[in-house]
């Protein structure tokens, strides 16, 4: 029996791998999973190589899990994912304790490569270990990228853009659903580009309209939509769908022409101001979300000052900040960068002006009855689980502190009573709608 230790870093889409490589591995029966570095027979770090933070952390990861394999030589350390996707010759040549390495193309030969064993199942995408909570789950739809934006690393990563059979996401989505999975996140590097790489229109309408149909699903959230790929179809499929939630995350990156350009975005400022309130009129009650990046090369103090004024008038409902990383192979890397003093105060600057926003939206909802899904205890808050609206995704938006002692994975009706901070709210059940897992 061996006993291994997991570290999955990144982003949600590279959990989803993690959990394939962990299903596959427990499908041989003779393998036990541990908490502890030190307990583990085998330590396996999927790393995460996007920008240079990320960088950053998988390599202190491997580096760990190198120290404890001298502690004990037995041991085995295995590097999967991303950052050896990325850096395969530096990575052999740099780390030659490692004693497997497995790249995001590899990730069905794990038991083979872990194990010493062949393990070739017909399905392999139909093995996977949830590492959320139980009644959430992520369903990648599509591998890699074709948008080339001028920073992005990925499509050096993972490829050009490549659909998956709708079939096997289906088959996929129902197994998720037969486990007890009721919230269920739609992912991939662009989701709306599903299908467009097979020259399919709206095809990812069709899809959610067939995973809507699956019972046991009550919530279907879409992530990572890009800005000129999202059509009126699919604006007016979410505005009537029972399912499929009044959320949007939509990264506009920037708001200025001139850096939209720079970074290879397609589409410009009118855009962007034209399809919020487009989205906003069709579904009064969206909640939207995005992802801006501070400090490109080409971005000045204007250009900065005009994204402030964006996020004062349009007060989108949640928004995150990432301080440009310069790249080594992306477009952008020849356009030198900026002090990381002046990305530093502009990140700061931006924070404190949209949690003001969070709070000021946030506040309107005082007195409001939504409608709860119980994700777990509130360490925090005794007496209190934590939970979420249709508003929130999972891990990156605010919560609700919902007070009394409800299961993960109910439904509950509550009223918001009040906020615990500018970004989390509390609220009071009326009625538990549903069971619990």
């Amino acid at each position: 029996m061996k006993k291994i230790a997991v570290i999955s870093l990144g982003c949600p889409k590279n959990l989803v791998d993690t959990e394939h490589m962990i299903g596959l591995l427990k499908a041989t029966g003779d393998v036990l999973f541990v908490d502890n570095l030190e307990d583990a027979d085998i330590i396996i770090v999927n790393t995460c190589g996007f920008i240079t933070p990320a960088k950053e952390e998988s390599i202190d990861e491997i580096l760990t899990a190198i120290e404890e394999k001298k502690r004990n030589p037995e041991k085995k350390v295995v590097v999967a994912g991303c950052l050896y996707q990325r850096y395969r010759e530096e990575l052999r040549k740099e780390l030659p304790e490692v004693d497997v390495f497995i790249g995001v193309d590899e990730l069905e030969r794990s038991v083979e490569k872990i194990l010493d064993r062949r393990f070739q199942p017909e399905k392999p995408f139909l093995y996977r270990h949830i590492l959320t909570p139980p009644h959430i789950a992520y369903l990648k739809i599509a591998e890699g990228c074709s948008n080339n934006c001028t920073y992005c690393a990925i499509p050096l990563i993972r490829g050009p853009y490549r659909s998956r059979p709708e079939g096997e996401i289906l088959e996929e989505a129902q197994l998720l659903a037969d486990r007890g999975v009721k919230e269920l996140y739609v992912i991939a590097q662009d989701t709306t580009a599903y299908g467009m790489d097979r020259r399919e229109k709206n095809a990812i309408v069709r899809l959610l309209e067939r995973l809507e149909a699956i019972e046991g699903i009550e919530w279907i959230r879409l992530m990572y939509t890009y800005p000129s790929h999202i059509s009126d179809e699919l604006i007016d499929y979410i505005s009537g769908s029972r399912k499929v939630l009044h959320y949007l995350d939509v990264p506009f990156q920037h708001v200025t022409d001139k850096v939209l350009l720079s970074m290879g975005r397609k589409y410009f400022r009118g855009y962007i101001d034209r399809l919020i309130d487009k989205i906003r009129a069709r579904i009064p009650d969206v909640a939207l979300r995005s992802t801006f990046i501070v400090g490109f090369p080409s971005e000045t103090e204007e250009d900065f000052e005009q994204l402030v004024e964006f996020l004062k008038e349009k007060k989108l409902d949640w928004v995150g900040f990432f301080k440009y990383s310069r790249e080594e192979g992306t477009a952008a890397y020849t356009m030198g960068d900026l002090p990381e003093e002046i990305k530093e105060s502009r990140l700061n600057f931006l924070e404190d002006i949209q949690y003001s926003i969070f709070e000021e939206n946030n506040r309107k909802l005082i007195g409001k009855t939504v409608r709860l899904l119980v994700d777990g205890s509130a360490e925090d808050m005794e007496g209190y689980v934590e939970a979420r609206s249709y508003r929130s995704a999972y891990e990156v938006d605010g919560v609700v502190y919902l007070k009394g002692n409800f299961k993960p994975g109910t439904f509950v009706n509550a009223r918001i009573t009040g906020l615990a901070s500018n970004v989390d709210l509390v609220a009071e059940p009326i009625e538990e709608v549903g069971k619990g897992l």
